[in-house]
């Protein structure tokens, strides 16, 4: 008999006894132990051996595979007799013998167990495979090979911290990059589960469970570029897509305010402009007009760009560039507002009360022509010297601190200070640059904030479902807080007391910002919700052709947006983190520097917010015994190390 163990390798026996379905073997070679009757299913019939001699049995039981060569004749010996119902054990036998004995019976059947393309060996019959058969089954183990090949090629690789590029275009290649990407963006890189060969490659590569060491191993293996963040891998972001700029689409009729004065103001650096502000007198009364780039003189709802800025979210910021919503091409040059340029905008006229609430809207798709490109540094100058022959700038200032007021009236936040930032040169480098507070930035910001309130509004008078931003509670729902005069303190404080904001399809208050209702309406270019709030509204007016959404469709949609705005948001925080680390690991940054203890985050064992005014910084620091908030501090540095991610400052009394 032929029965295979429960290893699945072929074994001759003899049939001892038969027992309630169950057969009784002796082997050649007896087990140590005994051997447990098997079921008759997985037997096979060889040949019947009543009447043999005891050294036929010996032969029998003892016999070898037959060879290949064998295998072959009998395989050629068929082509000449082809047959559709097969050959069975006995009659494949004689094709290579006249009278086959037992033992070359049962050394035929172990060929055919074992690994060979000619037979299909099933229920007791042979079926001699076609040319045509054979051929893809050696061309199919042929890849196969090929592909195992180039997986030992990538662990080695991996293993080596050589770069992948050259072994990517290979099929094995995509499984193990989808899991690299997992364990890059993974929250506990402990609990994914990794395939035992590429595990094994990581730990020879020297990955010990550490983000530190994996962002260096993926560097090398050139998955990264030095100094971005793990995140990045396997995000929205991972790659810059960029296309060659698009056809504009039929224009329908627009508002050509292309005659009022109009202000773009932004940093030196920055590429897409997608925001001006500007002033008109009318009938005694002053208009202020916030222009907004309009993506969707290119972008159709559904199209290849629109899809791939959905599927981002929002731009990206790293410090070592921006990574855009859409590509860079595009949104720096037919979708920015450019100086004296005639450019497609989506305009917000509002005015205000003499306390400065919004007492009218006036929305609408125009033409506009930027008079001016400022810095923030020229905008300062020019609202300070308010020139007689050109005072729009300063009295567009003069109209929203008005706003500003009312808004801080409502309970507000407001918080004029400095912001530093890490940044990588083309070489890498890293530098701080200290973003200070001024008249052009309040201004920018306040009218921004304005076009948003006034969208607000103006849709929820209409019905309008939009990608509301609302947040609970505000300034005046801290008491401790408003203890502490305006400054640092008390801003932290006051930060303390709110809640994360979220988007959502109807109105809400927004605390922080002490409106009523708010949405997000000034930054589609690099913002998805922004850009799918212009399309509610051209939609709903007329002028983009489609119906708006329903609230249950954009609350649908804003999961999936939100989603990626906190992907972006843990991404830029954890390069800004890395790049923190690295700066003070180097030559640059002096010590001691002077802080203050803004708040504490564990006041039981000494652990406060530290802000140190030069670098324009929040951050922890192990705080001496006896010093409260608002102290002035001299901040030491104990122990920095980018490789553990491990940053100790000490606060001392300054």
């Amino acid at each position: 008999m032929g029965v295979c163990d429960d290893r699945k390798q072929p074994r001759l026996a003899l049939l001892e006894a038969l027992s309630n379905g169950r057969a009784s073997l002796r082997y050649a070679a007896p087990a140590s132990q005994q051997q447990r009757p098997v079921p008759l299913k997985q037997l096979e019939l060889i040949c019947a051996l009543s009447g043999s001699s005891s050294s036929e049995l010996v032969k029998a039981l003892t016999a070898t595979t037959s060879t290949s060569t064998e295998l072959a004749l009998a395989w050629m010996e068929s082509q000449q007799r082809p047959t559709e119902q097969g050959y069975s054990l006995a009659s494949l036998g004689q094709l290579l013998h006249s009278d086959p004995t037992p033992q070359q019976l049962a050394g035929l059947w172990l060929a055919l167990q074992g690994s060979q393309d000619l037979w299909r060996w099933k229920a007791g019959m042979a079926t001699a495979r076609s040319s045509s058969e054979l051929r893809q089954l050696r061309h199919s183990r042929r890849v196969q090979q090929l592909e195992q090949a180039g997986r030992r090629s990538l662990f080695e690789a991996i293993a080596a911290r050589k770069p992948l590029t050259p072994l990517l275009s290979a099929k094995p290649s995509q499984d193990v990059l989808r899991a690299l990407k997992q364990l890059a963006g993974a929250e506990k890189p402990e609990e994914v589960s990794l395939e035992p060969d590429l595990s094994h490659a990581l730990q020879r590569a020297g990955y010990d469970g550490s983000a530190q060491v994996l962002q260096q191993i993926l560097v090398a293996l050139g998955l990264l570029q030095a100094g971005q963040p793990l995140r990045l891998l396997g995000s929205a972001w991972e790659s810059n897509t960029e296309t060659a700029l698009p056809e504009a689409l039929s224009d329908p009729q627009r508002r050509d305010l292309s005659d009022l004065s109009c202000f773009s103001i932004d940093s030196a650096s920055t590429q897409e402009v997608d925001d001006a502000i500007g002033l008109e007198r009318r009938d005694g009364k002053l208009w202020i007009w916030i222009h907004i780039a309009d993506p969707h003189q290119w972008v159709e709802p559904g199209d290849r760009l629109d899809l791939e800025a959905q599927r981002r979210g929002s731009t990206l910021y790293l410090s070592g560039g921006a990574m855009p919503m859409f590509p860079l091409a595009v949104a720096r040059d037919c979708m920015s507002l450019k100086p004296m340029r005639r450019c497609a905008a989506l305009s917000v006229g509002v005015l205000l009360s003499a306390e400065g609430a919004i007492e009218a809207v006036e929305p609408c798709r125009s033409w506009v022509k930027v008079s001016y490109g400022l810095t923030y540094d020229d905008a300062d100058e020019l609202i300070e010297l308010a020139p007689p022959e050109d005072p729009d700038l300063a009295e567009l200032a003069e109209l929203l601190k008005r706003r500003t007021t009312w808004r801080e009236q409502q309970g507000a936040l407001l918080m004029e200070q400095a912001e530093g930032r890490l940044f990588r040169s083309a070489n890498a480098e890293l530098s701080l640059e200290v973003t200070e507070p001024g008249l052009a930035r309040s201004c920018v910001s306040e009218a921004m904030i304005l076009a948003g309130a006034a969208m607000a509004e103006w849709s929820s008078q209409h019905g309008l479902a939009m990608p509301f931003r609302v947040q609970a509670g505000s300034s005046q729902d801290n008491p401790e807080a408003n203890q502490w005069p305006q400054g640092p303190v008390r801003w932290a404080q006051q930060r303390r007391g709110l809640s994360r904001s979220r988007l959502q399809s109807s109105p809400e208050p927004h605390g922080s910002l002490g409106l009523p209702m708010y949405l997000q309406w000034t930054s589609p270019i690099r913002r998805y919700s922004d850009l799918l709030a212009h399309r509610q509204w051209l939609q709903f007016s007329g002028h983009l052709e489609g119906e708006p959404l329903s609230a249950e469709a954009i609350d649908a949609l804003l999961q999936r947006v939100e989603q990626g705005q906190r992907e972006a948001s843990l991404i830029a925080r954890q390069d800004q983190r890395m790049a923190l680390l690295e700066w003070l690991d180097g030559p640059t940054p002096q010590w001691p520097q002077a802080g203050m203890l803004l708040s504490w985050l564990r006041e039981d064992i000494g652990i406060g917010l530290v802000r140190l005014e030069a670098w324009a910084m929040e951050l922890p620091a192990q705080i001496d015994a006896g010093l409260g908030l608002g102290d002035q501090l001299l901040i030491e540095l104990e122990r920095v190390d980018p490789a553990s991610d491990l940053l100790r400052l000490k606060g001392r009394a300054g």
